[in-house]
């Protein structure tokens, strides 16, 4: 796009000879030739501060004052600016919105593997589910798609009705009403106020809790898990037997139902072939084989009902060593210690190691690194899983090395 395309489309006035843009930022630090930073205004730093940074490196800034620089389009609010700017690119895409407490980004990644088989598709990457990120994500995303798969994310409250009243989605889907983020947001009343501001339909899993002004639909279990094979999973597709690449378990399972119950509803046929090279996302059931050792990184993040999923999968596989954190952001539940507890001795791991414990696990005894590889034994499952604040895939490099050097 042009500086004077954009300048219209934002209402701006240009400031400036005319220029071609590669990319759009909002992080100076990422802003390379020819990019367009938006100077926003956060809690914490003023995008206008930035602007000589901006145009040190040869990029061009949308600001809401007069600056020293050219050329630049100057705007009434640069932030709504942006977004507009995002709406007005994806008008024509069937847009699809995903949230949930867990599974978010791994249905959009099926989503796109899917729906590419069809047509054109955007998506949101990453995690980047907040409004600037989403915006980015289409911004710099391909031209004409045919559909838009935006994964929106909930950290306070009213986040999923000002996104999805922001982006208006024609379908969306809510993967789980979980316990993510519960201790700053009621998870069930943030999930199901997607449904006001979906068009079509809501995806949802059935869930009694969720109120979805009757756009509810429950999700088709066209997939079944059958086993695990060689670092395979079997499962029978419409009575079909199929192999998928890597170990799924029930949570990812489920979001490929998700997935395809949208292609059905929209009048896609799929069948077992297109589910070919579909990948669960890194560092969610991620299995590598190190020698004779099973290493399971589900590091991405953590929550009652993903530890669940990860640790009955992991026991379909053999002797199960756990390596755990505690999780982050979960409303204070009495009962929670319980359930943990109920979990470990359902499922009785060989053994359990908490890193930072914070009194958080009733069981397990402080990771260390020596003792850990003392009770190793041949063809023993280990799982490493807990909230991103404590960067627990530093435990999966540390524990990586210390097996392939054995």
């Amino acid at each position: 796009m042009r500086l004077s395309e954009i300048s219209r489309s934002l209402n701006g006035e240009l400031k400036g000879e005319d220029r071609e843009i590669k990319h759009f930022r909002s992080d100076s630090r990422q802003c390379e030739e020819g990019d367009l930073f938006f100077a926003l205004k956060g809690q914490n730093a003023d995008g206008h501060d930035f602007v000589a940074e901006v145009y040190s490196k040869g990029s061009i800034a949308v600001v809401s004052r007069k600056i020293d620089f050219s050329p630049y389009i100057l705007v009434e609010d640069v932030k709504k600016g942006m977004i507009d700017l995002a709406r007005s690119k994806i008008k024509r895409s069937l847009k699809i919105a995903i949230t949930g407490s867990n599974g978010k980004t791994t249905t959009k990644e099926f989503l796109f593997h899917l729906l590419s088989k069809h047509g054109k598709v955007l998506k949101t990457e990453g995690n980047l589910n907040t409004d600037v990120g989403i915006s980015l994500s289409i911004l710099n995303g391909i031209s004409n798609p045919d559909f838009c798969v935006m994964e929106m994310g909930a950290q306070m409250p009213f986040d999923i009705e000002y996104l999805s009243s922001t982006f208006n989605p024609d379908i969306s889907i809510i993967t789980l009403a979980g316990s993510a983020h519960s201790a700053f947001i009621d998870v069930v009343k943030e999930k199901s106020s997607i449904a006001k501001h979906t068009k079509d339909f809501v995806i949802y899993d059935g869930d009694p809790r969720l109120s979805l002004e009757g756009k509810g639909i429950i999700y088709d279990q066209f997939v079944h898990l059958k086993g695990y094979d060689s670092l395979k999973t079997i499962v029978e597709v419409n009575g079909s037997r199929s192999i998928l690449n890597g170990i799924w378990g029930d949570g990812q399972i489920k979001d490929l139902n998700m997935a395809l119950t949208l292609l059905s509803r929209i009048g896609i046929d799929f069948n077992v072939s297109d589910l070919e090279g579909l990948e669960i996302p890194p560092s969610r059931m991620n299995v590598e084989k190190i020698r004779n050792y099973l290493l399971i990184d589900d590091t991405y993040n953590a929550s009652p009902e993903s530890l669940e999923n990860a640790a009955r999968t992991c026991a379909h596989l053999g002797k199960v060593v756990w390596v755990i954190a505690p999780m982050k952001e979960l409303k204070e539940d009495e009962n929670l210690k319980q359930k943990l507890l109920k979990l470990y001795e359902e499922l009785k791991p060989k053994a359990v190691f908490t890193f930072q414990n914070e009194n958080f696990y009733p069981f397990g005894i402080p990771y260390n690194l020596d003792k850990f590889l003392n009770i190793l034994e041949k063809n023993d499952v280990i799982l490493v899983k807990g909230s991103r604040f404590y960067h627990m895939e530093e435990i999966v490099r540390q524990i990586k090395e210390a097996l392939k050097a054995s």
